[in-house]
């Protein structure tokens, strides 16, 4: 469960601790007082692009922060261990806004990318905006509401691996028949280059090596030189040599330790010195003797790493990669010369991969109907409750059998509805009224959340449009969904305000200088007053008082 937020510098909350509990949590205060603020700072740290006109006015940074309780939740825990993210069981989220637009991501206190925070999100919390109705009519929503409630993925993750299969031998096809009539023309091309690069001996020449030894034969001349100099300096110069001056040390400590033997470990270490500087130049003269200036050897060097670098031109690659530039060509030629025989075997396997996959989507189909029939029920006993009494929804499922293979199955899933007596099944599009279409669509969440395993579910605004019984029905749906989960709910009617097991609420502070949004969790006398507020306006009778009370103490 989503445990705490803290927000700093964001529109009009200046800074903001938050704490949450289980069960159903509800939001509420007046239009524009900042209750959308908050459910910007969760989608931030879930994942949602940022940008620096969201930041406080005068603040050069806004600080974003959730904190997850993820103790019972195996499937985010085990998330966390397979991207090193773990902090033995704690989740923590932030999300940080700069000035100039820049935002950065963090988890446990670990940098992350944005597509990590979506990736978290999706075990942890689920948000259903007030303009969810409206995605209903967008192509493919139904069918993905339908796939999500689905006891289990896994037909649906077969199907789409076997489509992925299927999609590959197919582009694999047509790479190989396209531009077929140039294909003796790209063969003898083929031929060429193959025929460059191997001249060139690419496949025996290490790039790196090859500069590396160029190097050495550039500058041969010079290391011979400098070390010989050195050489002389160390040893050979019989006048001012190095070791000829340590051992003149050496003598003079002698005599000095016959008269003061504490002298004599100073004399010791002058010696091994003496030797070890004799040995280092005996070393440094088998090196320079082994080395040779060969003008010949550095003109075929730079002969070869001029053809390479002329190769590598034409053929637009890197130097280093003329290696698997060969490899590629050499494939591409014997895919091209073999190509009737690949042609037959890939077409062979293309046929029986599209055999299972439509295997696959035909089990996939059977599911999605079969889960359709339930839903459908569901949907429609939730939307008897919810002022459609006489409201029905059927989820038809029609299996398109001779379409090409799709990634999530072959078939065409619509929502088709009645809300009158008689009236055939019509999509919902085309029958529905704005407000029935916010009602089916509540009808839709609330069923298939029940089987939602998200710890955390997130309802913004979505009972707008309805009031009376349907609101406090709606209220109560809510709250029989936090019976086993966290809901928190943002919400403008008092039937569902008084059944929340926490009430915040998100008030506005104005001054001269400022605005700023606050939220107080109230208490149950506070929680009574709100929702007589929501009631009866600003002046509020003792009635009104009463029913708010009544309402409050009936959710209990």
């Amino acid at each position: 469960m989503l445990k705490s937020i803290d927000i700093k510098g964001l529109a009009v909350v200046d800074q903001l601790n938050l704490e949450l509990e289980q069960g159903m949590t509800v939001l509420t205060g007046e239009t524009g007082a900042g209750k959308s603020i908050l459910l910007t700072a969760m989608k931030l740290c879930l994942g949602e692009r940022a940008d620096a006109s969201l930041l406080r006015p005068g603040a050069n940074k806004a600080d974003l922060s959730l904190e997850f309780d993820i103790t019972d939740l195996p499937a985010s825990q085990q998330w966390l261990i397979d991207n090193d993210l773990d902090d033995q069981g704690d989740c923590f989220i932030r999300r940080t806004i700069n000035a100039d637009g820049r935002s950065k991501a963090y988890i446990n206190g670990q940098a992350v990318n944005l597509k990590a925070l979506q990736q978290l999100s999706k075990h942890l919390i689920n948000i259903h905006g007030q303009h969810a109705h409206l995605d209903l009519l967008h192509p493919g929503k139904q069918c993905e509401l339908v796939d999500s409630s689905l006891p289990s993925q896994a037909l649906l993750l077969e199907c789409r691996k076997q489509y992925s299969h299927w999609k590959r031998l197919t582009e694999e096809l047509h790479h190989l028949t396209d531009g077929n009539e140039d294909n003796e023309s790209e063969k003898q091309l083929l031929k060429y280059q193959i025929n460059e690069l191997e001249q060139a001996n690419i496949i025996h020449i290490d790039y790196d090596e090859l500069v590396q030894e160029h190097a050495l034969a550039s500058n041969m001349r010079k290391i011979i030189e400098t070390s010989a100099h050195q050489i002389d300096i160390l040893y050979e110069n019989e006048n001012a040599s190095i070791y000829g001056q340590i051992n003149n040390v050496s003598h003079e400590l002698e005599l000095l330790a016959d008269l003061a033997p504490e002298f004599t470990s100073v004399g010791e270490q002058i010696k091994e010195a003496s030797i070890q500087i004799q040995e280092a130049s005996r070393d440094l003269r088998h090196q320079i003797d082994q080395q040779e200036d060969d003008p010949e050897k550095l003109s075929l060097l730079d002969q070869q790493l001029s053809s390479i670098h002329e190769l590598a031109r034409k053929l637009h690659v890197e130097p280093s990669q003329l290696s698997d530039k060969y490899n590629q060509l050499t494939a591409r030629l014997d895919l091209l010369e073999n190509r009737n025989e690949k042609l037959s075997a890939l077409q062979l396997d293309i046929a029986e991969a599209e055999t299972l996959y439509r295997k696959q989507a035909e089990l996939l189909h059977n599911e999605r109907k079969q889960h359709a029939l339930k839903l459908s029920r569901n949907i429609t006993n939730t939307l008897k409750t919810l002022g459609l009494p006489d409201g029905k929804l059927n989820i038809s499922v029609n299996h398109l059998a001779k379409q090409p293979p799709q990634k999530n199955g072959l078939d065409d899933v619509v929502f088709l509805i009645s809300t009158n007596p008689g009236m055939p099944d019509s999509p919902i599009g085309k029958v529905a009224s704005g407000g029935e279409l916010s009602r089916i669509s509540l009808a839709i969440q609330v069923v298939t959340s029940r089987r939602n395993t998200t710890p955390t579910l997130v309802f913004d605004e979505v009972d707008a449009g309805i009031g009376g019984g349907v609101a406090e029905t709606v209220g109560i749906r809510l709250r029989e969904l936090a019976c086993d989960r966290q809901v928190l709910c943002v919400t403008h009617l008092p039937q569902v305000a008084s059944q929340g097991h926490q009430h915040l609420l998100v008030s506005k502070q104005k001054s001269q200088q400022q605005t700023k949004t606050k939220i107080d969790s109230l208490n149950q006398t506070q929680k009574i007053n709100e929702v007589a507020r929501m009631l009866g306006g600003i002046d509020l009778s003792d009635k009104t008082i009463a029913h708010a009370k009544e309402m409050v103490e009936k959710a209990i």
